[in-house]
């Protein structure tokens, strides 16, 4: 529970609710729609700073209390940004503390959970930590759409204290007797690993960081595609937005049952490559089934794909090492994110349509499942020792 809490508010809400906001915030009137989807990219700007961040400050505080401290600002990012007189600078800054509080709880609270269960599920656990994101995305899916009809401030208002909620419930859960941060520090290097561990893990970077790209058509535009580019209502949006949801919680708990029988590597080969057949549908129809299909499974391999990396990196690199690879596989995804989630806005706004945006993270994608093909599990030969 306290793990899917961390992925709820960190990316479900932090990240993705903003994104079932977008159009309304541009109807409303609050912003442009360059201020708009330019404070949608700030947050992947944040998320950057997290990555490093994360690493630095479980060196000195213990992880439960980072991990609360970024559940806390996560959902004061919503609550602080209910009032539309504020200067765009001050939403532009809470947008990057919510990308930033949002990269480590991420990082964090995952190796924090997964440490405490045996090897042989390490994938199931994983799964039921991320499925937490798919829960965001739902809740966001239907109280944008329902919070609209009371103003704009509301829904801000409304995001923030579900995040609240969440962090009071899960926030005994974080304490762990006779346990601090420095189990999750640990004072060496990757050079330790074997050659053949180090290059798969530089595949797994490079293939996280195709996946970084190849979701971002979906995860930066979706709902303003659906509402202002097809010209569908707004509660479609929060329909559309709330399937992708559906789909993210369900994603993570079948990928995690699957690689436990069949193996990571094999599950995110198939996954990554279902996930790109997805993100090119809308380029190919834009009917509303077809529109659903495309939603619900990129929503199933958002989060399956980082729950995957995650446990792949954990196969590769042991659990002493897990929080220090995994920072580094976050921060390759975090910067390819911000990167070309900065060209994407710039292109969106001077493109006429999204589609092109969908064929580029379709490619992207289908080249980050090569990556994992042709990378080497180390499994059978170093096996992961269950944590003592």
């Amino acid at each position: 529970m306290a793990g899917a809490g961390a992925t709820f508010i960190g990316v479900g809400l932090g990240r993705f609710a903003y994104i079932a906001l977008l159009p309304i915030v541009i109807q409303a009137g609050w912003f442009t729609e360059s201020e708009a989807t330019y404070l949608s990219a700030t947050t992947l700007l944040g998320y950057i700073l997290g990555a490093p961040l994360s690493t630095w400050l479980i060196r000195f505080i213990p992880s439960e209390y980072v991990i609360r401290m970024a559940m806390l600002l996560c959902s004061l990012s919503y609550l602080l940004c209910a009032w539309d007189s504020l200067p765009i600078q001050w939403f532009y800054s809470w947008r990057f503390i919510a990308g930033a509080s949002g990269a480590i709880l991420m990082i964090v609270a995952p190796p924090f959970i997964m440490r405490r269960h045996i090897s042989t599920k390490k994938s199931k656990v994983s799964g039921v930590i991320f499925s937490g994101l798919g829960l965001g995305v739902v809740l966001s899916g239907f109280i944008v759409p329902l919070l609209f009809v009371y103003g704009v401030n509301a829904i801000w208002l409304g995001v923030g204290f579900s995040g609240l909620l969440m962090t009071a419930i899960t926030w005994r859960s974080w304490q762990v007797a006779s346990e601090s941060s420095a189990s999750l520090y640990i004072d060496s290097s990757l050079t330790c690993l074997s050659q053949s561990k180090k290059i798969t893990l530089i595949f797994i970077s490079i293939a996280y960081a195709f996946d970084a790209l190849g979701y971002l058509p979906h995860t930066l535009f979706w709902v303003d595609f659906i509402v202002r580019e097809l010209d569908m209502p707004v509660h479609y949006g929060g329909l559309f937005w709330a399937v992708f949801g559906i789909g993210a919680i369900i994603g993570p708990l079948i990928s995690g049952a699957v690689a436990d029988r069949f193996g990571v590597q094999k599950t995110l080969v198939v996954v990554l490559l279902i996930k790109a057949t997805a993100v090119l549908l809308p380029a190919l129809n834009t009917h509303s089934l077809t529109l659903m299909v495309s939603a619900f499974f990129v929503g199933v391999g958002t989060p399956a794909v980082v729950s995957l990396v995650s446990s792949y990196t954990l196969e590769n690199a042991g659990y002493e090492l897990h929080t220090k690879a995994w920072g580094i596989m976050t921060f390759c995804f975090a910067l390819s994110q911000a990167l070309f989630g900065y060209f994407f806005v710039y292109f969106s706004l001077q493109l006429s349509s999204y589609i092109p945006l969908f064929i580029v993270g379709s490619i992207a994608l289908m080249l980050a499942s090569l990556c994992i093909y042709v990378s080497q599990s180390t499994r059978k030969s170093h096996p992961v020792k269950a944590a003592q």
